[in-house]
């Protein structure tokens, strides 16, 4: 079952589905192959492989004495039941053993179960051929009443934050769910709000329930959570969010941890334009997890978005490709705004009212005059067409998308292709017309009027072999569609290989429409005859379907395998709820489709108010499916079997979200639709799913009432009265004759009749048990046993070794993968809980029949009687006791074969090896007999088999006296699992303290046996941690410490604190209660209770540790260098013990215990897995950690990831100043500049950029700060508030520029700021070069003249040199012929304003040696200058060319050809010599590369 626990109140969890029967299995002495072990195991009875049931007439059925009025629906007209059959017929039946009996009872009953029912689909539930009644019971106005299919266990409603955000928005909004992070999205305008709906809503942690996203830009238009592809991100990305918005779409990456409820969300920097696609549906196929989307602004195409980690000069890391265009379209919407070049003009409309009214005899498929009924066609005609769902069918590889026109079209994805080809397409006149042959009366139907499909859903293979798509319109109606030709009978029948070679096989084919059911009562003349009333009857019954409006005006719907139909109507007021659920009782027991239909007062006013629109004003939004589909099987047949598997899988659950929090409802196992145990449900019930569900159900809630509801007598009786009354009882069978099926053709029993006389016996001769139909509380029984042992029934016990070869068919060994240990057995494929489980359910149901054998016919043994009016009464009672009777020893046969596992469990816990001394005694041949087991062999053994089980026990026995156990202990444990007075973990307690106790006494006159009392009192106390309170392990621990036992002591600490809340009882759900619901609460409150037992346990180990710390000091100081050699091995020995633990709750509080000691820095020598994971996340809110965590990395020599915490600390909330902050950002730049691994290589040059960016920044903020600080224009007052501002973290460039460089006039930083921010506005960065020299010339001459002993161009030469090279890189900032003629002019300006002195005048050369410190070339003056020259049609002043020419190019030249060797070598000394006047014809460099072609 899906619940754990102990006794009714437990459940095993599922282990994955069961093998359908047991392996053949070939005789060793057939086989003489030396190579191979064979198991020996007579285990399988080929007598009882055959299935074969009676024919019983008096079956429940529809057949019932009530009158069809009582009834919860009417059976349709001319109905024929095909009930399912569990009436088994066991060939010789009186001679089998009671576990022979009750294998093949529980054996056969998992066989029909896997059996029935038959497709959902099939043929016969969704034909309209006899009637075309959809079949439903629904009542507008009661309702379901205690047959409701789902409840509602919980709400959640949004917090005060959300409604704080919705009423900012300025545009939309929209809202979502994502269970598989357990998250709900919110789409505030731009701002992407994720609520954490887990945790717990109060004040305290209002800031941890929302996980904003603000970095996107633009209108969100949608949001998907998607699986990432395998290989792109690193294995802890579980996820990616992708973000439509009207611009682009982002992905975001997600590190989820489930266990933690932990969501961490990165941004990649994956995005990819989307303008003009208005991006609006996102799909991907679980298979390969690509994603696929569409625009509402391009049509019917469908993209591909593809991202890796990886970019490439022809391909992006995020990019999208359009798989339905090629060429031109691929990069430009399909639909341009005033442009119909790309319209779409096919007709798609459907055919008009009067051709509604009166169809014609054979539709057209050419017709083109048809028009849209209610709509106006010109006006549909003038809206593109674009697509509104996506929807992948991944087992198919098929990809079906749906038009705002209604129009389906189907793509076979194929993965060595880029481009999808559209296969097939299904439009609303092609629908009208396939319906048109389906339906008698069109008048009737009014699906066509305003025929509008709002979505499609695929059914998978699995689920049906017939239908494989799904459309829901916007009145409610389901469209059955089905791919293949005409003859789609055949075509299910066909190969998949074959029918994907054809086209015809991809065809969307209409199979049939599911109307909504009718609030309309049919009206009967109440004259008619009873013949002509129900034909009347059916006839309104199917007119009010076909016209039926209850769900108009449907805006969301969901299927939810299998056969959950959900629908949300849109009203004036509140939306509606609408639920149909297939009635799976019925369905199994008829293989007939009948839905429970029903509203949901989801909004919590009454049932009135809600039907009348008069509740809140409450909008659904989602409807999210959060648990895996009860599905029994995983084949068409036997899919929709709920009932086999309620007690093996959680109950479905969904959720609604709505405009005010989220609601959870969960179906209604058949235990909570009779936990009232009311006459009435129980006979409806009975009808429906026929006896022997019930009185399974009956049993099951008798069972739990027994254990539930102990203080309430009542019900307890009332169930145990209802089940042993429950149904027929024991008779002979009317006609004796079986019919047999053949289990592997999968068929029903009714479909493989085969009849043959039983033994060739009539009633006229003495009737034996033989001929005996048993009763249906006997059926019901064992239908209970064979569904709680549904899912281990088939499966192998026991797990073979990883390099053990086993043959799955005939479970031989191959003899070369065996290792010299002769071990072939890894451990129990059944956990702890699970044997608990079965063991404590076993019990109960044992007691229940115990306790009830007086009232139950057939559990006590049958009077006889001379009478021979009495003898088949007799013969009855007498098959009904045997059979009980080999229930009840089947039973007791599995109680003790759990407990033997438990044993083996146990013997596992205590130490793997012990398991392996085990089986070291058994033999290779026994050992592969116990891989042969499958539970069925084990719990119901046959001779056999109970002699190898002894072998095995044998084992166990001969290892404890191996080991110096005690015999008796030993076996007491195996024949009797607990006494009445004393438990077995007394018992232990016991022993352990009689262990410690001799260790005492023993003392040091021998240590062998004193350690050795000693680890056997650690193990005793493991075993029984459960039962240990606080007092005893410190008296038990200062027993171990005077006894210098400190490695034993902390051992046994560490292994008491990892038990606790692993094997505590679990009470979140029992199996057999159906109402215990844990809080959240209770659970917080577990976890907080057992934290704080571990941490009691932690302190003793700490003190542990404080006292061998002190006694070696002490020792230290006694110079006895052997004692102190002794104990400082046991001294490491304890702290190694601790480092050994793989507990992370322990090696936390152990690494506080360090800190708090003032030794933190021993945490560097550390190389525990926990230290690291320790150091991260304590680092996030303690500088001294962080320090700590660099270093540590740095140790190692892991230099990216120490650079990436520098670099965190450098952006971080930590009082740092800005010194300190460049110090980090110093360290984590030479951190970079380290040899790393290959793979981080990219990851390095990432981090090295971003980090000498910020550095960059951080450097003009601090020449910005010191600039303040040395500015006496700035206020106190204001300089403190700016200092403080600056001397903290590193702002942007961004406010460093408006905020303080540029207001205040540091124009040389302003230039700074423009290279390091790679600002390319030319005219704003001449305007700064103005006004830096304005500034400079306005100091020197108005300020500081006086001051100034130098000129004014040497003034001028100091500072624009020292900005100069700073900037000389960047050619934008540094636009050297702007520069020139500035400082021409200013020199100019200064040379005119002090005529008086001859020191004024600049010597030659001035501005090229400016230049040439501030780092630029000569060839880049020579070219720039020579340009000015050239082209210089304004002067800044007159004279300017010829002072370049007479005072700077000559100079130029010299100096160039001075210093660069090859100007030498190319241009000989005399023409440099001889150059006097400078011009372009005289220049020696300009007539050498004219006359060479070659630039210098």
């Amino acid at each position: 079952m899906y619940n754990t626990g102990q006794s009714f109140n437990a459940a095993s969890a599922s282990n994955g589905s069961s093998n359908v029967g047991t392996s053949a299995r070939t005789p060793s002495s057939t086989l003489n192959n030396s190579k191979f072990i064979t198991p020996t195991l007579p285990i399988k009875n080929p007598n009882l492989e055959s299935l074969q049931f009676y024919e019983d007439r008096n079956s429940s059925g529809i057949n019932s004495s009530r009158g069809n009025l009582s009834k919860r629906f009417v059976h349709p007209a001319n109905f024929e039941s095909n009930e399912v059959n569990y009436k088994i017929n066991v060939p010789n039946f009186s001679n089998l053993t009671p576990l022979e009996l009750g294998s093949k009872y529980i054996s056969d009953f998992n066989k029909i179960d896997s059996m029935t029912p038959v497709d959902l689909y099939h043929g016969e539930n969704i034909s309209k051929t006899d009637s075309g009644l959809d079949n439903y019971y629904f009542d507008y106005d009661q309702g379901l009443g205690e047959f409701s299919r789902f409840e509602k266990i919980n709400q959640i409603n949004f917090p005060d934050k959300y409604f704080d955000e919705y009423n900012s928005t300025q545009l939309i909004t929209k809202l979502g769910l994502f269970h598989d992070i357990e998250r709900a999205w919110v789409a505030i305008d731009n701002k992407l709000l994720l609520w954490n709906y887990k945790l717990p809503q109060s004040s305290f942690n209002q800031s941890s329930q929302f996980l904003t996203i603000d970095q996107i830009r633009h209108t969100i238009l949608t949001v998907k959570l998607v699986k990432p592809k395998a290989g792109v991100f690193v294995k802890e990305v579980n996820y990616l969010l992708l973000v439509s918005t009207t611009m682009s779409i982002h992905i975001f990456i997600i590190k989820y941890n489930p266990q933690l409820n932990n969501l961490e969300i990165f941004n990649p920097d994956l995005s990819i334009s989307t303008q003009g696609l208005i991006v609006n549906n996102f799909t991907v196929n679980p298979k390969t997890n690509d994603i696929y989307f569409s625009g509402e602004g391009d049509g019917i195409n469908i993209w591909r978005l593809d991202y890796s980690n990886k970019s490439s000069f022809m391909k992006n890391k995020c990019d999208k490709v359009c798989l339905t265009k090629s060429g031109l379209s691929m990069v430009i919407p399909s639909k341009i705004p005033g442009l119909d070049l790309f319209n779409y003009s096919e007709d798609h409309s459907l055919p008009s009212n009067s051709s509604i009214n009166t169809p014609p005899a054979s539709a057209s498929a050419s017709s083109s005059t048809t028009t849209t009924p209610a709509n106006d066609p010109t006006k549909l005609a003038n809206i593109p067409e674009s697509i509104v769902q996506l929807e992948i069918d991944e087992e198919r590889d098929i990809l079906y998308s749906l038009s705002n026109k209604s129009v389906i079209r189907l793509y076979k994805l194929d993965s060595k292709t880029e481009q999808l080809t559209e296969q097939s397409r299904l439009t609303p006149a092609q629908i009208f017309r396939s319906a048109s042959s389906l339906f008698n009366d069109m008048n009737n139907i009014k699906v066509f009027e305003r025929f509008k499909i709002i979505d499609i859903q695929h059914i998978s293979s699995k689920e049906s072999g017939t239908i494989q798509l799904i459309a829901i319109t916007s009145n409610g109606c389901r469209i059955l569609i089905k791919l293949g030709g005409p003859t789609s009978t055949l075509g299910s029948l066909l190969p998949s290989s074959l029918k994907s070679r054809s086209a015809a096989s991809l065809r969307l084919n209409l199979a049939t429409i599911k109307f909504p059911p009718s609030r309309e009562t049919p009206v009967v003349n109440a004259e008619l005859d009873a013949f002509t009333k129900s034909k009347q009857y059916l006839f309104q019954l199917i007119q009010n379907q076909q016209k039926s409006q209850l769900l108009k005006n449907t805006k969301l719907s969901k299927i939810i395998s299998p056969g959950v139909f959900l629908c949300v109507k849109r009203t004036k007021k509140s939306d509606k709820l609408f639920i149909a659920t297939a009635n799976y009782g019925f369905l199994k027991k008829n293989n007939k489709l009948v839905e429970d239909a029903e509203f949901i007062n989801y909004t919590g006013a009454s049932a009135s108010s809600a039907n009348e629109d008069n509740g809140s004003y409450t909008y659904i939004h989602d409807i999210v499916q959060l648990t895996p589909s009860m599905n029994a099987t995983e084949t068409p047949n036997g899919y929709c079997n709920i009932l086999a598997s309620q007690y093996t899988k959680e109950p479905l659950k969904f959720a609604i979200l709505t405009n005010f929090g989220i609601i959870i409802y969960q179906y209604r196992n058949p235990d909570s639709i009779l936990k009232s145990l009311k006459e009435e449900t129980i006979e409806n019930f009975i009808e429906e799913n026929g006896f022997e569900e019930a009185c399974s159900t009956l049993l099951y809630l008798a069972c739990a009432y027994g254990n539930t509801h102990s203080s309430n007598d009542l019900f307890k009786r009332k169930a145990q009265v209802l089940f042993s009354s429950c149904g027929n009882s024991a008779r002979l069978v009317d006609n004796p004759t079986i019919s047999q099926s053949n289990t592997n053709a999968g068929l029903l029993p009714h479909q493989s009749q085969q009849l043959a006389n039983i033994g060739g016996t009539t009633h006229d001769s003495h009737p034996t048990v033989d001929q005996v139909i048993l009763s249906d509380r006997f059926y019901g029984t064992i239908l209970l046993i064979s569904r709680l042992l549904r899912d281990s029934w088939n499966k192998k016990v026991f797990i073979p070794l990883p390099h053990i070869k086993v043959n799955n068919i005939t479970n031989q060994i191959d003899s070369s993968s065996i290792k010299e240990d002769n071990l072939l057995v890894k451990g129990l494929n059944i956990d702890k809980k699970q044997v608990e489980f079965f063991i404590g359910s076993i019990i109960v149901l044992i007691d229940f029949f115990v306790e009830n054998g007086s009232i139950i016919q057939g559990l006590n043994a049958p009077s006889y009687s001379s009478d021979p009016n009495q003898f088949e009464s007799e013969v009855c009672l007498r098959a009904e006791h045997i059979a009980f009777g080999a229930i009840i020893k089947s039973l007791t046969s599995m109680k003790e074969a759990f407990s033997f596992l438990m044993v083996l469990i146990e013997e596992i816990q205590i130490n793997q090896s012990n398991f392996d001394d085990i089986f070291k005694f058994l033999s290779l041949v026994n050992q592969t007999n116990l891989l042969s087991l499958s539970f069925k062999d084990l719990l119901l053994p046959n001779r056999e088999v109970k002699n190898l089980i002894k072998d095995l026990l044998s084992s166990i026995i001969n290892k404890n006296i191996l080991k110096g156990g005690s015999i008796d202990l030993i076996a007491d444990s195996l024949q009797n699992r607990c006494g009445s007075f004393c438990s077995i973990d007394d018992v232990f307690i016991f022993k352990a303290i009689e262990n410690l106790t001799r260790a005492k006494n023993i003392g040091n006159r021998d240590n062998d046996l004193k350690n050795k009392c000693l680890k056997n009192a650690v193990l005793l106390l493991e075993e029984v941690h459960d039962s240990l309170t606080l007092e005893n392990i410190e008296n038990s621990i200062n027993i171990m410490l005077d006894l210098d036992y400190y490695v034993g002591a902390v051992e046994l600490l560490l292994k008491l604190a990892q038990k606790i809340g692993i094997n505590s009882k679990i009470s979140s759900r029992v199996a057999f209660d159906v109402n215990n619901i844990t809080s959240a609460t209770t659970a917080a409150r577990t976890v907080e209770i057992d934290n704080a037992r571990k941490l009691q346990l932690y302190k003793l180990i700490f003190s542990i540790l404080t006292k061998v710390d002190l006694k070696a000091l002490r020792i230290t100081e006694s110079n006895n260098q052997l004692h102190i050699n002794e104990f400082i091995d046991i001294r490491d020995s304890t702290y190694e013990t601790c480092f050994a633990s793989q507990d992370k709750f322990f090696h936390y509080q152990f690494y506080e215990w360090f800190i708090s000691q003032g030794v933190s820095e021993r945490l560097l020598e550390l190389n525990t897995p926990f230290i690291l994971p320790f150091l991260e996340e304590k680092s996030v809110n303690d500088l001294t950690l962080s320090d700590l965590l660099w270093l540590y990395h740095a140790k190692r020599e892991r230099y990216y990831d120490a650079a990436t915490i520098l670099h965190a600390s450098a952006i971080s909330d930590f009082k740092l100043d800005l010194q300190q902050r460049i110090e980090y950002l110093s360290r984590a730049n030479g951190f970079c500049n380290c040899v790393c691994p290959p793979n981080l290589r990219q990851k390095v040059i990432q981090l090295s950029s971003v980090i000498q960016e910020l550095f960059d920044v951080a450097n003009v903020q601090l020449d910005v700060l010191t600039a303040i600080q040395a500015d006496d224009r700035i206020k106190p007052e204001n300089k403190d508030i700016a200092i403080s501002a600056l001397n903290f973290k590193v702002l942007p460039i961004t406010e460093l520029f408006n905020n303080y460089s540029d207001p205040l006039g540091y124009y040389d930083l302003d230039l700074v700021i423009f290279k390091i921010s790679d600002y390319k506005n030319s005219d704003d960065i001449l305007k700064r070069w103005e006004l830096y020299f304005e500034k400079i010339y306005y100091d020197y001459f108005n300020n500081q003249k006086s001051k100034h002993q130098d000129a004014f161009y040497i003034h001028l030469h100091n500072s624009f040199t020292t900005i100069g090279s700073k900037l000389s890189s960047n050619d934008l900032v540094f636009p050297i012929d702007e520069l020139i003629k500035l400082i021409s002019k200013y020199i100019k300006q200064a040379t005119e304003e002090n005529t008086t002195s001859a020191v004024e005048s600049p010597p030659k050369g001035a501005i090229v040696d400016m230049f040439i410190k501030s780092g630029v070339n000569y060839d880049k003056i020579y070219y720039v200058m020579k340009s000015l020259i050239e082209h210089n049609a304004f002067e800044i002043y007159a004279g300017f060319t010829t002072e370049l020419k007479n005072q700077e190019m000559t100079y130029l030249i010299k100096n160039w050809y001075a210093t660069d060797k090859r100007l030498r070598d190319l241009i000989s000394a005399d023409k440099i010599n001889n150059l006097g006047a400078y011009s372009i014809d005289k220049d020696p460099i300009n007539t050498f590369v004219k006359g060479n072609g070659v630039f210098v």
